[in-house]
């Protein structure tokens, strides 16, 4: 009897271990997944999106050998974000299909708090930009090459594998570094295209649109429809030719870049269309 009461109170001792092994890796993943959807919200938004705010699209994504332009004689737009209103002055109607290099969340809550002072109106208009190629460059394996470098709403490409001098120590490299540096910068430069990259700042036309664009990753082939428009009151001036030079595109500064202000009407992205 004694006997079968230690092996009771043995057995009982083990099936309680497993219980908190059981309750303990629950807890990990309960964390493991808030700590998903808040630091990677655009994955589990791309399970719902789809289903909740998309259409399927009529046909297959192809991505723009060249953007498209029209002109458009269009009046002024008006629009009121968060309460807020904006006034737009469209210039030409605009499409392109292309690969995402880059996307620039300015409204998770880091962003907001460290940007939101200075800069809360266009935030505000803007949640986010997109660095965009097409052509050549957004073929798989030659996108595979490159990094892409984001910062205060100006991007660029970057060869990956090269040690870019962007410093006095960039400069202590020893012969191996630099010749793997030469190689891979000789190998990948020749693929940067001025007209097959370009840098947007979307201002959704649409709540789902804003949904929609919050869901890109890199990779992504995604196709954007809107007008490129002036904003007057933060100083945006858009882009409206690949060739255009041009200033006063981002709030209070100088950029002779060729960022374009997107009004954007249609978002196509993995087959579903947002408007």
């Amino acid at each position: 009897m004694h006997k079968l009461w230690r092996k009771r109170i043995k057995q009982n001792r083990l099936e309680e271990g497993k219980r908190q092994s059981r309750l303990k890796l629950l807890k990990i993943l309960c964390a493991l997944l808030i700590v998903w959807i808040f630091f990677y919200p655009q994955y589990w938004k791309r399970l719902v999106y789809p289903q909740v705010i998309g259409e399927k699209a009529q046909s297959n994504q192809k991505i723009s050998t060249q953007d498209f332009f029209e002109n458009v004689n269009v009046s002024d737009i008006e629009i009121t974000r968060n309460g807020k209103r904006y006034r737009l002055e469209p210039k030409v109607a605009y499409k392109v299909t292309g690969r995402v290099g880059i996307v620039d969340n300015y409204d998770g809550l880091l962003n907001k708090i460290y940007r939101w002072q200075a800069q809360g109106n266009y935030i505000n208009l803007v949640p986010r930009d997109i660095f965009i190629v097409i052509g050549k460059m957004a073929e798989p394996q030659v996108f595979e090459m490159f990094d892409f470098k984001h910062e205060e709403r100006m991007g660029s490409v970057l060869c990956k594998g090269v040690k870019y001098k962007t410093s006095f120590m960039s400069f202590f490299q020893d012969e191996k570094d630099f010749q793997q540096s030469k190689e891979n910068y000789e190998k990948c430069n020749p693929y940067i295209k001025d007209d097959e990259l370009n840098n947007y700042h979307p201002i959704p036309a649409t709540e789902n649109i804003n949904r929609a664009l919050s869901m890109l990753v890199k990779g992504d082939v995604v196709s954007l429809e809107g007008l490129l428009v002036d904003v007057p009151e933060l100083g945006l001036s858009t882009g409206t030719r690949k060739n255009q030079v041009h200033k006063d595109m981002i709030v209070n500064g100088d950029n002779p870049g060729k960022c374009f202000v997107l009004y954007t009407t249609k978002v196509t992205i993995d087959g579903f269309d947002y408007k």
